[in-house]
């Protein structure tokens, strides 16, 4: 049983995740105005439940699913080439105007009823992600859109529990009633660092289960999971924890099945992969196999066919809001049966939603007023043009984690009497976005800070802070084995870009074996570094926080295998990465933080303007990767 909640109290501890975001505490909604981006709350989010018509006599039904929109209100592409007020006139993919279009679209078209679902982590990508705890802008703009039910992902914790907590109880003061489910997500009863999110359990605002009845008859048992992967990345979340998904599960469905619903839909958190004795979504489907649908999420998969394990089928629509999946049921006998599928890209042929446009418009004016004030930045703030596309790819190395990692060692050359910086890292988990040209190539501050938008540090500012810590040659190779013997296993979340090294691999090795050389770039040239066992020269690399934390699990991932200990500059391993933060400012009294997304703006900035028009302009060797992970790809 869990404990009875303890109201509003607040405690010191549970301020401090707040003050990390910069953004006051703020348990209900305040009084903002017609454009404020404040949710009407006579919106009507009934669903759809029209009778079927289809003339057979069966039963059917329409869903209608996305996942991952990681805070991206305005899609894909530069924002400031945004129109969704018009067609045929930008690049851009995505934006929830043009989701709310299409799905009231197929609700008005449709002669059964029409479900709409989400598969977890619609926060933390984007600066709407500061509106959290005073606006929660994702949960309002849900409620316009319709969402009948939406689960948790991984980075709804990036600010701890609590703050998840304010989010959702910021969302219910603005008149937010969208069903959040949440069957594996298990506060501590026993700790009061999750109260404020344990109370929205107790109270049932976020349910363990959930069954709709349908005007068709129909009923619907839904349940929501995070998956064991996408818990493991929740670091924040504690002390809060997350239960074993299958167990979960089984014991979600056999509640439902004793209710004697009709459909079992899973909203999860939980992912795919190309090989299906990997796949999570597809070993819980063959795990608890009266699960007959599955709404997924988590591994940004665009899942064109749905996948079928058994009678159950699995659906995912990518991520930050470029697809909408439409999926049609039919009950022929005692099982469901795909009748219809597509997969929608939302593009510039979808004219958005003026209510939803609205909406956003009222939360770019919040952060303007708020928190973009006290990062002294204006949202659509031109900060470099871009000769061409930077995206975002997983698992090789890339263009963007190039830019990335040199923006590192650039802004850390900067810093006064800070050791020079040998190696830059950044893995492809923190890496969130890419950058694409669009028709002009402008990057605002608004696109530079979606691809390194995560976390915090213990200042009054959002984002990761970079540390730096020192290591031998050994350990600079096992940084390389991460990539290429630890990703291929566990994800691209676990693929390492850098900067300043050059890593030579045969991949036809055996894991943990992988490595041949080590090569550092030293006075424009590559030097080969000794990485034997016994050589004790140590190197200066630099890292955001929460990927130096997980240096001290990697022992244990691999075994001992690979072995990476920070250490200060005289050999001694550190017990404590926030003395490894890096000060950028040394002469001001305390740590003045250096983070993620300000390296990459002041990097951008330190372009030359090639073509005289007051912009910089990104270097043309950032439009390809340039071989930093020699044999990977042989």
């Amino acid at each position: 049983m869990r404990r009875s909640p303890k109201g509003d109290e607040v405690t010191v501890s549970s301020l401090i995740p707040l003050l990390a975001l910069g953004l006051p505490l703020f348990l209900g909604c305040k009084d903002k105005g017609g454009d404020s981006g404040t949710l009407d709350t006579d919106t009507d989010t009934d669903t759809d439940t029209s009778t079927d018509s289809g003339g057979d006599g069966l039963d059917r039904i329409t869903v209608l699913h996305t996942n991952d929109w990681q805070s991206h209100m305005l899609g894909f592409g530069p924002n400031a080439e945004y129109t969704p007020d018009s067609t045929g006139d930008d690049p851009t993919y995505g934006g929830l105007a043009r989701i709310k279009t299409l799905a009231d679209e197929i609700r008005g078209a449709s002669t059964h009823p029409v479900l709409m679902f989400d598969g977890g982590d619609w926060m933390a990508g984007d600066l709407f992600q500061l509106l959290g705890p005073t606006d929660a802008a994702e949960l309002q703009a849900m409620q316009l859109i319709g969402y009948d039910a939406i689960t948790l992902g991984n980075h709804e914790f990036d600010w701890g529990p609590d703050v998840l907590g304010q989010i959702i109880a910021a969302g219910d003061a603005a008149g937010v009633d969208v069903p959040i489910l949440g069957t594996n997500t298990v506060p501590d009863t026993a700790d009061g660092g999750d109260d404020l999110l344990e109370a929205l359990f107790d109270s049932g605002r976020i349910e363990e289960t959930r069954v709709i009845t349908l005007d068709n008859g129909v009923t619907v048992g839904l349940f929501g999971l995070v998956g064991d992967e996408a818990g493991g990345l929740a670091p924040a979340a504690v002390p809060t924890t997350f239960a074993p998904a299958i167990d979960t599960a089984t014991d979600a469905v056999a509640g439902l099945k004793a209710q004697g619903v009709d459909i079992i839909i899973a909203l999860t958190h939980n992912g795919v992969t190309d090989d299906p004795s990997t796949s999570p979504d597809e070993l819980l489907a063959a795990a608890v196999p009266d699960i007959d649908l599955i709404v997924g999420g988590h591994s940004h998969t665009p899942l064109f066919e749905p996948r079928v394990v058994g009678d159950t089928v699995i659906v995912q629509a990518g991520s930050h809001t470029r697809y909408m999946g439409e999926l049609g049921l039919v009950r022929d006998g005692d099982g469901w049966s795909v009748e219809s599928y597509e997969l929608h890209e939302i593009d510039d042929t979808i004219a958005g939603d003026p209510d939803v446009t609205a909406l956003i418009d009222g939360f770019i004016a919040e952060l303007e007023a708020g928190p973009l004030t006290a990062l002294g930045f204006d949202f659509a703030e031109p900060i470099v043009a871009v000769p061409g596309d930077l995206p975002y790819d997983s698992c090789v190395e890339t263009a963007i984690g190039n830019y990335v990692t040199d923006a590192y060692r650039s802004a850390l050359l900067a810093v006064p009497g800070l050791d020079p910086v040998d190696v830059a890292f950044e893995t492809q988990g923190v890496i969130r976005d890419g950058l694409l040209h669009g028709n002009g190539g402008v990057q605002a501050f608004s696109d530079l800070f979606r691809v390194l938008p995560l976390g915090a540090g213990d200042d009054s500012r959002p984002g990761y802070p970079l540390v730096g810590f020192y290591v031998t040659g050994a350990e600079l190779a096992d940084a390389c084995e991460v990539t290429v013997s630890v990703s291929p296993f566990f994800g691209c979340n676990y693929f390492v870009e850098h900067s300043g090294m050059r890593c030579s691999v045969q991949m036809l090795n055996t894991p943990f074996n992988r490595v041949e050389k080590v090569e550092l770039l030293q006075d424009d040239a590559w030097v080969q570094i000794d990485t034997s066992a016994g050589a004790t020269e140590l190197y200066h690399v630099a890292v955001d926080s929460y990927t130096a934390s997980l240096m001290y699990t990697l022992e244990g991932l691999t075994s001992g295998l690979l072995v990476i200990t920070p250490k200060d500059s005289a050999g001694i391993p550190m017990s404590d990465l926030a003395d490894a933060v890096i000060d950028a400012d040394p002469d001001t009294a305390g740590v003045q933080e250096l983070k993620l997304w300000e390296a990459l703006v002041d990097y951008g900035r330190s372009m030359p303007d090639t073509d005289d028009d007051g912009l910089p302009d990104l270097d043309e060797r950032y439009l390809a990767p340039d071989g930093r992970l020699v044999g990977f790809d042989d």
